[in-house]
């Protein structure tokens, strides 16, 4: 297997990082932290989830989730309900509130994102682009 040198992955991290950023700042239209947006993310990938499993997945502490869970549950973007099973457990999951927030955040940023790529990008660009975005999609599976 080839071995992309240092140079190229330092380079690919910091446009990543910095393209992260830029779209995050398109998120003004919000009261929310980044955090909350991707905890409303996930529920909206995944349905449910229980608190523990919300907190791996961000890499965050128990507590640090259950205040972002408190905040969405007060504003009405999430719901909790108990486990038939295990009256103890509760799953959380996104409310239509949430899910119509959720994509009115993801519009706003899609709209900047397409408006700086048709300004930025040639025709010819923007197919290199839409070429690369596969191999782009393979690494960000990689757990090695």
């Amino acid at each position: 297997m080839v071995n992309p040198d240092y140079e190229l992955a330092a380079q690919l991290r910091s446009v990543a990082t910095r393209l992260t950023r830029q779209i995050r700042k398109q998120n003004v239209r919000t009261d929310f932290s980044n955090s909350e947006i991707l905890t409303m993310a996930l529920l909206d990938q995944y349905g449910t989830l229980l608190p523990s499993d919300l907190a791996e997945l961000e890499r965050v502490s128990k507590q640090a989730i259950s205040q972002i869970i408190n905040r969405l549950f007060e504003a009405g973007y999430v719901q909790r309900d108990y486990i038939e099973a295990d009256k103890r457990k509760v799953v959380i999951s996104l409310t239509e509130r949430g899910s119509a927030m959720l994509a009115e955040t993801r519009r706003i940023k899609e709209e900047w994102l397409a408006k700086a790529m048709s300004e930025v990008y040639s025709n010819e660009e923007l197919a290199l682009i839409k070429a690369f975005l596969p191999l782009l999609q393979r690494i960000t599976n990689y757990n090695g």
